[in-house]
């Protein structure tokens, strides 16, 4: 029987925070639970450890989001404008990146628990899940393994990326995606940072996820499309469908679903198994990042707000 595409619109007025959404199914997170006001548009999000409560960065400000309830628990000012938020791996610290320096944020008391002083302007923060280890992607192309035991840089070195526009882990943990400004995507060694493999992306790259399916997905710039990348060989492997080029790009746990932000249009699910697009939620505005959570019960969009959806 021929599978039937289903969109699913509605409208949701952007004025003011109390509106509502609504559920497609039980494996998306469709209720809008919260508005969380930060006081300017969000730029990233991301959740503790992938399962514990949300991060997403405003201007200078970092804000911890509840769990369950969905409300902002703390916002703490760190002063300059922050680029890229993420969590250690076990979730016990926020993570953000303002200019050269990368905070630690403590998850219980929510004060600066530590700066590392990165050797160039950070980018992207790439967390190791289940280790010690997190990655920082500076704007240069240099790499940095920072040991979350004591804090420490235990090694820096270049790449072959110069303007690094996007970065993802890949499944087994031993290589690093970065993609730069001309559309290359290397694949780099998080062991020695060489490069083992590169492709390219016509057009370039505008946002890039890791994936449990031994594969990266990316969003090429101006196509109505996600891209595989193999983890194994480095290059595009198959091709989802969008109904409109997408920003930012999340994957659930169990990689069944992309989550794309589509600026315009809000974010469009599509499932990987069949390559369906089983929803597209217009209501949310421009959306610049996404994030869903390893229970696949909540998920981060920063738009004009941040916007906190429960399944």
């Amino acid at each position: 029987m021929k599978k039937v595409m289903v969109f699913v619109f509605f409208v949701l007025l952007m004025a003011a925070c109390d509106s509502t959404g609504i559920s497609m199914n039980s494996e998306f997170p469709a209720f809008m639970l919260q508005c969380v006001n930060t006081g300017g548009p969000p730029t990233a999000c991301d959740f503790l450890g992938g399962s514990g409560d949300g991060l997403a960065a405003a201007n200078t400000y970092l804000y911890f989001v509840d769990r369950d309830a969905g409300y902002a628990k703390a916002e703490v000012s760190l002063g300059v404008p922050i680029t890229d938020v993420s969590s250690s791996p076990e979730g016990g610290y926020g993570l953000a990146i303002g200019g050269n320096v990368l905070y630690v944020v403590s998850n219980e008391i929510y004060t600066v628990y530590k700066q590392v002083l990165l050797a160039e302007v950070g980018s992207f923060i790439v967390p190791r899940p289940s280790s010690t280890v997190i990655f920082v992607v500076c704007t240069d192309g240099t790499l940095v393994k920072v040991e979350t035991v004591g804090w420490t840089i235990t090694k820096s070195g270049s790449t072959e990326a110069t303007d690094p526009v996007a970065a993802a882990l890949g499944t087994s943990g031993d290589y690093i995606f970065i993609a730069d400004s001309d559309g290359k995507v290397y694949k780099i060694s998080t062991s020695d940072y060489s490069t083992v493999a590169e492709t390219t992306v016509d057009g370039g790259v505008n946002g890039m996820c890791s994936t449990p399916l031994n594969e990266v997905f990316v969003s090429p710039e101006g196509k109505s499309e996600v891209w595989a990348i193999d983890c194994g060989t480095g290059q595009h492997s198959r091709t989802f469908s969008v109904p409109y080029p997408a920003t930012a790009l999340a994957v659930t746990s169990n990689g069944k679903y992309i989550y794309a932000a589509i600026p315009g249009h809000g974010f469009a699910i599509v499932n990987t198994l069949d390559n369906i697009v089983e929803a597209l939620i217009s209501s949310y505005g421009d959306p610049v990042d996404i994030a869903i959570n390893n229970q696949i019960t909540r998920a981060l969009l920063c738009t004009s707000d941040l916007f906190v959806l429960e399944r």
